[in-house]
């Protein structure tokens, strides 16, 4: 069976986010330790103190057209099916954030997708 990051770039091949801008997804992997705020400014490279706010993984998927939705359904299930806990946090001061969907693997690493979002 293949590994989670490989399903999840299978899951997002050709994807787009579309939210005042258009973003690829990426997939990562995070490790086995704990996912807290300093974690998360660690792998955007954002600087100590930057805003990090929690969403749910349906308002992720809120923004998604109609024509999009069945490629999105897609992930959503890889999502649902590798990953346990699952938790997006956008990352960010200003209108383009970071967003990680990031949940607990298997193997118990911290594994997910990465993109970024403009929200006026």
């Amino acid at each position: 069976m293949k590994n989670t990051i490989e399903e999840l770039k299978q899951a997002v091949r050709g994807l787009l986010y579309i939210s005042e801008s258009e973003a690829e997804l990426h997939p990562f992997s995070a490790g086995p330790g704990a996912i807290d705020t300093a974690q998360l400014l660690a792998l955007s490279g954002a600087a100590k103190g930057t805003a990090v706010e929690e969403a749910t993984l349906e308002d992720f998927f809120r923004t998604v057209s109609v024509e999009d939705k069945p490629k999105f359904d897609k992930l959503a299930k890889v999502l649902k099916e590798q990953l346990t806990g699952v938790r997006v946090f956008k990352v960010g001061d200003e209108a383009e954030k970071q967003v990680f969907v990031i949940g607990k693997a298997g193997d118990g690493q911290w594994v997910g997708v990465r993109t970024s979002v403009v929200e006026s």
